[in-house]
């Protein structure tokens, strides 16, 4: 009797965790819509693949205040230069400068280079605007403690 209660409840565990896995990784792969924050349409993306992502940011409707990694707009302006025309604001989270081409930036109506989420995340409070959506987006080893900053800011405001 007792083995098999042991059998089950280990059963048990090894369901929830998957489940819980499989979570997580719906969570981390898909971008996530917010609703209204500071009156934009508000998105998170952990770890987007980067020719998605320029997709998404080629087919919004309004122009972008995006919060990201370095390495992630790095990449994904150097490859999909053409977005650069839906983005009005870039705030780097974790670099204090954008090592980018003079010729790309100077396309960006605002770009600021923050090391902090919590640091970039109150720069947004003065960027909002209206028409505009707010995207952030992490990735690597501090993604989740950064999304777990973005999810605490939101809440403030929804």
């Amino acid at each position: 009797m007792e083995k098999q209660r042991t059998k089950v409840n280990s059963e048990e565990q090894l369901l929830q965790a998957r489940e819980r896995s499989l979570q997580e990784a719906k969570e981390v792969n898909a971008m996530n819509a917010h609703g209204k924050v500071l009156g934009m349409d508000t998105f998170s993306w952990i770890n987007p693949q980067i020719d998605i992502l320029s997709t998404v940011i080629d087919s919004l409707p309004f122009n972008i205040i995006w919060v990201g990694n370095h390495e992630q707009i790095k990449n994904c302006l150097e490859l999909y230069p053409n977005i650069i025309k839906n983005i009005q604001t870039i705030i780097v989270q974790d670099e204090t400068i954008l090592n980018l081409d003079r010729k790309l930036i100077n396309e960006i109506e605002n770009v600021v280079c923050i090391e902090g989420t919590s640091f970039a995340l109150e720069f947004v409070k003065t960027m909002k605007q209206a028409k505009s959506a707010f995207l952030f987006t992490t990735g690597g080893a501090n993604a989740k403690r950064q999304k777990e900053n973005f999810d605490q800011f939101i809440s403030l405001f929804q």
